[in-house]
């Protein structure tokens, strides 16, 4: 359920419209190397036989702390803030 949710908010149009247009060219955000999953790594997670359900789980834990960065960094009178708060 979770997943289906995260994947409504997430569509490309949205993302497009809240994090692209409302972000200044070329702005990142800074996160360590261990924060970053890779597709290597999931790929060598798979081999390791890790479940489909704890494979979605790392995404959606990954994918909240992302987002959590991105807010911490977004001034509350963005455009984006109430689209980064629903997530």
């Amino acid at each position: 359920e979770l997943t289906r949710l995260l994947q409504d908010k997430l569509q490309y149009e949205m993302r497009l419209r809240y994090m692209k247009h409302y972000f200044p060219i070329d702005y990142a955000v800074q996160v360590q190397y261990e924060e970053v999953l890779r597709p290597a790594n999931i790929t060598r997670l798979r081999n390791r036989t890790v479940s489909e359900a704890a494979l979605r789980y790392l995404w959606f834990h990954i994918s909240s702390q992302a987002v959590l960065r991105i807010r911490e960094v977004l001034p509350e009178k963005h455009p984006s803030w109430k689209y980064t708060q629903e997530l």
